[in-house]
């Protein structure tokens, strides 16, 4: 990505390339980081868990989110080929 240096503020405001409203290039790009941002969670998943959990303590939930951040990382472990340490 290239750097660019500006003097000014008022330079570095006329720069924007902002585009029009309507353009199809806008869609192309939301489409482009919406599939970026896919591919990036797509083997692991977010491991979010659906509805609404009730605890006891707050041990206990700090015991199922431990659990659950271990589950997450154990299967990137086993999708990037790394060694459970």
């Amino acid at each position: 990505m290239p750097v660019t240096k500006y003097r000014s503020i008022e330079e570095m405001n006329h720069d924007w390339r902002w585009k029009k409203p309507g353009d199809p290039a806008i869609t192309r790009k939301v489409r482009l980081l919406w599939q970026m941002a896919e591919r990036a969670v797509q083997p692991v998943g977010l491991c979010i868990p659906r509805g609404i959990r009730k605890y006891r303590s707050v041990e206990e939930a700090s015991r199922d989110r431990d659990e659950r951040e271990r589950e997450r990382n154990d299967r990137l472990r086993k999708v990037r080929g790394l060694k459970n340490s």
